[in-house]
């Protein structure tokens, strides 16, 4: 299903997301993503910090985690907003927490409330939008 947006709301929420996506690689030094898809939507609307995925082939939660605790001290966690997104979410928060990185759920759920702004709930479908401008 393909949603209409006013160009208008279209260009604030595209600006909106790239002040969001500044301050987030100002202040974090990872971003954790599922997946290839949900990394290249972020840069295609610009975002230039480091970005991690969560689903590497042959790397276990707890191999994932330890690798990031070693060199930052918080990150944010762009999973979906969907149902599974939101428990992948869960879960690394929890484990993420139990290695003493700070998760910055602040910026997530701006990053989501923008996103319901635009009518998506999957991080992948953001490079649609920005191709809607």
């Amino acid at each position: 299903m393909t949603r209409k947006y006013k160009v208008r709301d279209l260009e604030r929420a595209h600006k909106e997301l790239n002040e969001l996506l500044g301050k987030i690689e100002y202040l974090v030094p990872i971003v954790v993503v599922e997946g290839p898809r949900d990394a290249e939507a972020l840069r295609q609307i610009g975002f230039k910090g480091r970005i991690e995925l969560f689903s590497r082939v042959n790397l276990s939660e707890s191999d994932f985690i330890d690798s990031l605790a070693t060199v930052a001290a918080s990150v944010v966690i762009l999973t979906d907003f969907d149902s599974e997104g939101r428990r992948i979410n869960r879960n690394l928060i929890r484990l993420f927490e139990r290695r003493g990185v700070r998760v910055e759920v602040g910026l997530r759920r701006e990053f989501g409330r923008l996103m319901a702004e635009l009518g998506i709930h999957t991080i992948e479908a953001l490079d649609d939008v920005v191709s809607a401008l």
